[in-house]
């Protein structure tokens, strides 16, 4: 992983493999719909596609390194905009 790197806040970096790692909550299965249909958009932007597990009110996404050994910078980006993305998908209700 890149020093000056800083993981996006809720993520977990695990190695061997090298990988970040995020569970996210949702209010329902509709937020839930919104943030993968959102994250499928940005994985067909992008071309990378991460892995996830999914049921009613969360999902899990893992970004594996690209270079599949270490933490890269592109990696550490796109966990960010992926944040960005479940913050879009929050409703009030």
């Amino acid at each position: 992983m890149p020093e000056d790197a800083e993981i996006p806040s809720g993520w977990e970096y695990r190695g061997r493999p090298a990988y970040l790692f995020r569970r996210f909550q949702f209010s329902g299965y509709r937020e839930t719909r919104v943030f993968l249909d959102r994250l499928a958009a940005l994985s067909e932007e992008i071309g990378y596609y991460p892995d996830i597990s999914f049921g009613t009110t969360y999902a899990n996404v893992t970004v594996h390194a690209r270079d599949g050994e270490a933490i890269g910078s592109e990696d550490i980006t796109f966990a960010r905009r992926v944040s960005e993305l479940a913050q879009l998908g929050k409703t009030d209700g």
